[in-house]
């Protein structure tokens, strides 16, 4: 803790009514540089990137932007264990992975493996169409694209 600074513990060093108390509150615990948080549109994809933030008439190019690595072309070090006739909940359905020929070796079914530390590249990058989520930044100057989005419709 800083001279000066109340402790988030320390209730009665924050004064003013509730509202006062709560801007004292973020102040104590920090600054945050984003203004918005809005959809867009990918119009062009990466390395010449452009996005559409919605409602706005301009698109903005790839020096207005920071992308979430995740959502570049990179790499990775994943461990790997796959258990045959596992259950497993993909969240919208519980499968179970039975033998197939790709687990076959000799003719025999392979129950289990692992492959420790090996390197993964993903490679699918932003797309023309894509929607995503954007974080505006300094007043509006920069924008964080932060993930892809979707809408489930029914």
């Amino acid at each position: 803790m800083s001279i000066g600074r109340p402790s988030l513990f320390d209730r009665e060093s924050f004064q003013g009514s509730p509202a006062s108390q709560i801007i004292q509150i973020i102040r104590c615990v920090g600054y945050n540089d984003f203004d918005r948080i809005e959809l867009a549109t990918v119009t062009s994809p990466p390395p010449n990137l452009r996005i559409r933030i919605d409602d706005m008439a301009i698109e903005l190019e790839a020096d207005d932007v920071i992308v979430a690595e995740h959502l570049t072309r990179h790499k990775r070090i994943v461990s790997i264990h796959h258990e045959e006739l596992a259950e497993r909940n993909l969240g919208d359905k519980i499968v179970q992975d039975g033998l197939d020929t790709d687990d076959m070796v000799a003719g025999n079914p392979i129950t289990e493996y692992r492959h420790s530390y090996v390197e993964l590249t993903f490679e699918d990058v932003l797309k023309a169409g894509d929607r995503v989520i954007v974080a505006s930044m300094n007043g509006e100057q920069t924008y964080l694209i932060l993930d892809r989005v979707v809408m489930y419709r029914q």
